[in-house]
């Protein structure tokens, strides 16, 4: 995903004559997207959608997290289980009500293999989807060896499922709302959504979001000067010398 912020920069830099990197546009985009996160202004960019074949994998809702946490993980043999488990959460994140059914390994088992045996993707597809539903493009948390495993530690688990239901809790009350109503949102939503009920009541935002323009506009900053110094040493190796003076 390019952020419109870094795209922006990247295009002055550009239009100052100055010669910013790949490198530099990709550290420009994911802190903006950093910034961005939680807007979920259109539904385009928010939230997201990973896509293995024509199957779409989004965001974690809360309902996803509250079904995974809750029952999935439970009932899951090994990893490869747990990741289906997940795949097939996100798979149906958006589904109103769809988990409710889906509580006891009797139910949970013939569910995801009727699901997974229906899906027209290879495997490296669906995880390549999951990742980017759950995290994005931001590559500063790489995923250890290759296998996006999801708190497998059972005490790991419990702590995520009750940091959720802190959060639906919270939510409820700031927005005046019955849990059933908010399953469907993913935890960014839900911050923006209670940031923008904060703001209305005159209370602060919860989400830091100077720190996080400060340290895109540092980066920016520091980029802009650096090629700034460069593009000044570049032209100093390529003026004539003039007659008189120290070659």
């Amino acid at each position: 995903m390019v952020a419109p912020l870094a795209k922006g920069d990247f295009e002055d830099l550009q239009a100052q004559g100055l010669a910013p990197t790949l490198e530099d546009f990709d550290r420009l985009n994911q802190l903006a997207i950093r910034l961005m996160d939680g807007e979920e202004t259109t539904i385009a960019n928010f939230p997201r959608v990973g896509w293995a074949g024509d199957v779409p994998f989004h965001q974690p809702t809360l309902a996803a997290f509250a079904w995974y946490y809750g029952y999935a993980l439970h009932a899951a043999a090994n990893s490869e289980t747990e990741f289906t488990f997940w795949a097939f959460a996100l798979a149906h994140a958006r589904e109103p009500g769809f988990f409710s059914a889906l509580k006891t390994p009797e139910q949970i088992e013939p569910a995801v293999r009727a699901w997974s045996e229906s899906i027209p993707a290879t495997h490296d597809e669906i995880v390549r989807a999951c990742r980017y539903a759950s995290r994005g493009f931001d590559d500063a948390e790489p995923a250890k060896n290759g296998n996006p495993q999801h708190r497998a530690s059972k005490s790991a688990a419990a702590e995520n499922l009750r940091r959720v239901e802190e959060q639906l809790v919270a939510a409820c009350a700031a927005l005046k709302c019955a849990p059933s109503t908010l399953m469907g949102e993913t935890q960014t939503r839900l911050d923006a959504l209670c940031e923008a009920a904060a703001i209305e009541l005159g209370r602060p935002m919860k989400r830091d979001e100077a720190r996080l323009r400060a340290e895109y506009d540092l980066t920016l900053r520091e980029i802009t000067l650096r090629l700034k110094a460069e593009k000044e040493a570049s032209e100093r190796r390529q003026a004539p010398i003039q007659k008189g003076e120290p070659r």
